[in-house]
């Protein structure tokens, strides 16, 4: 049996959230957050406790998704933008 701590570093490493390379790293923490929220909120139906009584966790886990867009629009847009690198002397 897994802890909580060690299901949570599992999904976070299935998100991508090791991957060396930094926006990578920052779209899986959004994903990863994103999902955990989510998670959080279905148990909480499945338990029967009521969405609506959850606003603030049903609201954040559109906050959640929102981020995530919001990183993904960013890496993508410095990704279209930057200079490529070569690997040559600059000067």
């Amino acid at each position: 049996m897994t802890t909580f701590n060690q299901e949570l570093a599992g999904r976070y490493v299935a998100a991508g959230g090791d991957r060396p390379d930094l926006d990578a790293r920052r779209i899986a923490r959004a994903v990863f957050v994103r999902d955990t929220i989510r998670t959080l909120y279905d148990a909480d139906k499945r338990f029967g406790i009521d969405p609506v009584d959850n606003g603030s966790l049903a609201e954040l886990v559109d906050a959640a998704e929102e981020h995530r867009e919001h990183i993904a629009t960013d890496v993508s847009q410095r990704s279209v933008m930057a200079p490529p690198n070569t690997g040559g002397d600059p000067a």
